[in-house]
């Protein structure tokens, strides 16, 4: 039973990372300058970096973005957040599965 629920919890708590689909089109969007995209991409990679990514997860990661999205997520950097479960937030899941088991047995 506990093995049960710690297999849950843990399966619960892992959340992935995706990318989501721009709401505008590349044509309603003024042409980005080809040097200017190169660099926001690079910009954005060390950011992925600084997050743990690997090298070449998050240069697959910005290669996945168009040349608008790279320019207005380069615009607001401060805004990029990590994604997925940390070890506390593991740890919180194990522990109140454990209160659970308890309760229940």
């Amino acid at each position: 039973m506990l093995a049960v629920l710690l297999s849950a919890s843990l399966a619960a708590s892992t959340a992935w990372a995706a990318p989501v689909p721009s709401q505008t089109s590349a044509g309603s969007v003024g042409q980005v300058d080809d040097k200017a995209v190169a660099a926001e991409r690079e910009l954005i990679k060390g950011r992925l970096l600084d997050f743990g990514l690997a090298e070449t997860d998050a240069a697959s990661r910005v290669d996945l973005l168009t040349d608008q999205e790279v320019h207005a997520l380069a615009g607001d950097l401060d805004s990029v957040q990590a994604a997925g479960a940390t070890w506390n937030q593991t740890w919180l899941y194990i522990g109140a599965a454990v209160v659970i088991y308890l309760i229940l047995r």
